[in-house]
């Protein structure tokens, strides 16, 4: 054994325990080693780090204590990490972080930039998994944006455009004006504001005003055509005649339709190109004219006259102020509004017509619905979250983004006929945007070929990790996990677009589950109940320059196993509420256990485990009910970790070491250490023993935990006994078999804690010697006086007495029909 130093110092340690697990490549996969594999799909983060927060901390330890766990279980784990350090997430970062416009410069240098980024990100990402004592297997990471993954992105593209399953169109499409792309329905949010709603006069076909309701007005000059209820009798003798619009005066149709709500500002509705969604299928199914109004910059197009070049918000206000001075405004009114927008940039989704590559999923609803029920998940009740998902799909996958980092489609068009000519598969990946086409001329009407320059989704790669893990396309010198995983691993705010896209995947391209089960975790929430964002890293440092949101900052103040068991205190799935004296208790434990090893390691000075041959069976009845307790723990630890919820274990765990363990156990088996004349020939040998193998059977629980203050501890006490390098590579403590508490234990411990509370109304230290301890049972029943005798030698290590008489006694024991009453010796 090696002396454990005092004080505690979670820097040292975890710098010895990240040199160990490095040196000794304790967390690479063996392809060729023996037992079953756990495998784990765990999300490639984005890479702009400047977000990482306690919230990252908590999601990824949620994951990660369960890898640990399954590791120590014989399992080999497969534990890649990725970076998502393609398409819009990085190139806004990017744009943000350096304040310019990706037209101001070359795409080439562009691009650079974003590589620069994503190194960096990956870095820092790198750098703080690490310290929080995540056990990755780094020789497995990936970047989507790196060759092996755009390889993969376009292996899949060209599959499913041989399906099928992909077709280019040009239709009005979600558009996001401040990074000037398209968009699919997974990149939105919906968000409530106030608005206004105003009452705006048409022109009748009579010269009578035809009041309608609109939140736009500046669409006026896309108006298309004006829609009411077949059944309403204010309109119905206008169907199919001509109005004209305020301002712009051009004349639209009045047509009928009973998807229109007559209760509805005047029952009266304009139909634009394009307002929102109901205006593109009206669009769709009545074939009306396209008057495109806003530009793909977010700007007034020369359809509105004065008001072109305008921003949406610019011309609305002019607008209004015109038709108010044409007298054809007729008031407004506050409404709350639910408007689209985009997840990245949170502006107002517009619709462009653009042509775009589509990928045809919305006949698969059915089919991803019955992939969800075979899905394990964990928690359950998280199912229903892709369920509504797949029920409210309204558009197939829009793939093409107008950016510039991303992964390329592989593929030329035709200048002539818009042939499309894809690039073989042994030829990837590649840029058409640079590199030639496979084929001199288009092989249908010899007309040149040009590459297409959109990029694809970012979700295309990202959807693919699966597929990346297990080398499906067979890149040179990578490792190949398995084909299907075992878990996926992720928040649920990304269900409906990491979770649903690789199911989707996994069903078009292999025809099944691509994981066995999913786990989800929920967010980490600053002490007001608000998901933790940038503005909380930026705004709450301290006068001594601390932010207690910043994880690199607490592991550094408190210790990484600190974090992870503030980490672990949440319910898979559940939201957890960040409070930094959480993390302080966490450290107190750490501490705690740390002390609670050290304490024990000074009675073991003459002791042999070796040559330990006294069953627990055979021990002292406070040692039999330490193990009974701790072997409660350990089944509701097991049960947990089965279920994936980590947090069962831990709070039993935790319950049992502070209370039964430190509080109870440790405090009773001291005068059996100190004084072992007063009891049985082998009561030091016990405690001796019950130490040794507790202190070792608590280490194996808590290591999925908490890392590093059970490797340091195995390091210094168990190493050289058990031969094996790291207690993260062996067994996980179990039950003992048929360990049952004493009887009377219950009794025993609420004299203890009278004891306790008699000593300190004294003011008397409580290992102050007593000279005598009586107690009195006269008033319990014949099966408690003779339980608790049965402890006599219990009741006096409690009391750290020589003594003990059973006699009548002052002291009321609560809850029980017990006394007691102590003679303290001499001070």
């Amino acid at each position: 054994m090696t002396p454990i130093q005092d004080p505690f110092d979670h820097r040292l340690l975890e710098a010895e325990c990240r040199s160990l697990w490095e040196d000794a490549a304790l967390y690479r996969f063996d392809p060729d080693g023996e037992g079953e594999i756990f495998s784990v799909d765990t999300p490639p983060p984005y890479v702009s780090a400047a977000h990482l927060h306690v919230g990252h901390a908590m999601s990824y330890t949620q994951a990660e204590i369960i890898v640990r766990y399954h590791r120590m279980g014989g399992r080999r784990i497969f534990y890649p990490m990725g970076f998502d350090d393609n398409g819009l997430p990085t190139e806004r970062y990017v744009e943000t972080t350096h304040n310019l416009d990706k037209r101001s410069i070359s795409r080439a240098d562009f691009r650079a930039r974003c590589l620069e980024e994503t190194r960096r990100g990956a870095q820092q990402y790198r750098t703080l998994w690490t310290a929080l004592g995540l056990s990755v297997d780094w020789s497995l990471s990936y970047s989507t944006i790196d060759a092996h993954c755009r390889r993969t992105a376009q292996k899949s593209f060209i599959e499913l455009f041989e399906a099928g399953r992909i077709y280019r169109s040009e239709e009005p499409v979600l558009w996001d004006p401040t990074m000037e792309t398209a968009l699919a329905q997974a990149d939105l949010e919906t968000l409530e504001r106030k608005t206004k709603l105003h009452d705006l006069a048409f022109q009748g076909p009579s010269g009578e005003p035809l009041i309608i309701s609109t939140t736009r007005p500046e669409l006026l000059c896309a108006c298309v055509a004006l829609y009411h209820h077949p059944d309403d009798p204010r309109y119905m003798h206008l169907t199919g005649q001509t109005a004209q619009t305020p301002l712009f005066g051009h004349g639209v149709t009045i047509r009928a339709d009973r998807d229109v709500d007559p209760d509805f500002g005047t029952g009266l509705m304009m139909v634009c190109t394009f307002g929102d969604a109901d205006d593109v299928a009206r669009w769709k199914r009545d074939q009306l004219k396209t008057r495109i109004a806003v530009g793909p910059d977010g700007r007034m197009t020369a359809l509105a006259g004065t008001w072109a070049g305008k921003t949406v918000l610019q011309a609305r206000g002019e607008i209004i102020q015109a038709l108010k001075g044409a007298g054809c405004h007729q008031g407004a009114r506050k409404i709350r509004q639910r408007v689209a927008v985009a997840e990245r940039t949170q502006a107002p989704v517009e619709w462009q017509m653009a042509p775009q590559w589509f990928l045809r999923m919305l006949d698969l609803k059915v089919a991803l619905l019955a992939r969800s029920d075979a899905l394990r998940w964990q928690p359950e009740w998280m199912k229903v979250r892709l369920d509504r998902w797949i029920e409210g799909l309204r558009y197939d996958w829009n793939l093409s983004r107008q950016r510039y980092y991303g992964v390329p489609f592989p593929l030329w068009r035709c200048d002539d006929c818009g042939e499309v000519v894809l690039a073989p598969l042994d030829s990837l990946p590649v840029d058409p945007a640079e590199d030639p086409p496979p084929l001199e001329v288009c092989p249908r009407c010899s007309g040149g070929l040009t590459g297409e320059t959109d990029v694809m989704d970012t979700w295309m790669t990202s959807s693919l990790t699966p597929e990346i893990n297990a080398n499906w396309v067979g890149s040179p010198g990578r490792a190949a996990g398995p084909e299907r995983m075992t878990l996926r691993v992720q928040a649920f705010e990304i269900i409906r677009t990491w979770l649903f896209y690789t199911l989707l995947k996994g069903h078009l391209h292999h025809d099944r589950l691509p994981w066995e089960g999913v786990m989800i975790s929920g967010w980490g929430l600053n002490e007001q109940g608000k998901k933790i964002s940038k503005r909380d890293l930026a705004k709450y440092t301290d006068e001594n320059g601390f932010n207690r949101y910043d994880p690199q900052q607490v592991i550094e103040k408190y210790g990484a196993d600190a974090l992870r068991h503030w980490a672990a205190s949440a319910r898979l799935g559940s939201d957890l509420r960040y409070h930094e004296k959480d993390v302080r208790a966490g450290r107190k434990l750490v501490m705690k256990l740390w002390n609670a090893a050290r304490l024990a390691s000074m009675q073991w000075e003459d002791f042999n485990p070796a040559a330990v041959r006294l069953a627990v069976g055979e021990r002292p009845p406070e040692d039999r009910w330490m193990f009974a307790e701790l072997s409660d723990a350990l089944r509701a630890m097991h049960d947990g970790m089965a279920n994936g919820d980590y947090a069962v274990g831990r709070e039993r765990l935790d319950r049992f070491f502070w209370l039964t363990y430190c509080d109870d156990w440790l405090e009773i088996i001291k005068d059996r250490l100190w004084n072992p004349e007063r009891y049985s020939p082998t009561s030091r040998l016990a405690a001796q023993a019950s130490l040794w193998e507790s202190i070792r059977m608590l280490l194996g629980a808590y290591a999925p935990y908490l890392p590093f203050v059970t490797e340091a501890l195995y390091q210094r006490l168990y190493r050289s006994a058990e031969h094996t390098i790291s207690i993260h590579i062996t067994p996980p403590p179990q039950p003992l078999a048929a360990t049952a508490a004493p009887a009377g234990m219950v009794d025993a411990r609420a004299i203890l804690k009278a004891i306790r509370a008699h000593r300190s109304m004294l003011q008397v230290s409580q290992s102050r010697a007593v000279e005598r301890l009586t107690v009195d049972v006269s008033g319990a029943s014949e099966e408690t006086q003779a339980q608790l005798r049965a402890l006599k030698e219990t009741l006096q290590a409690m009391a750290r007495t020589p003594v003990l008489i059973w006699a009548a006694a002052e002291q009321p024991v609560a809850d029980t029909a017990v006394r007691f009453s102590l003679a303290l010796a001499p001070s």
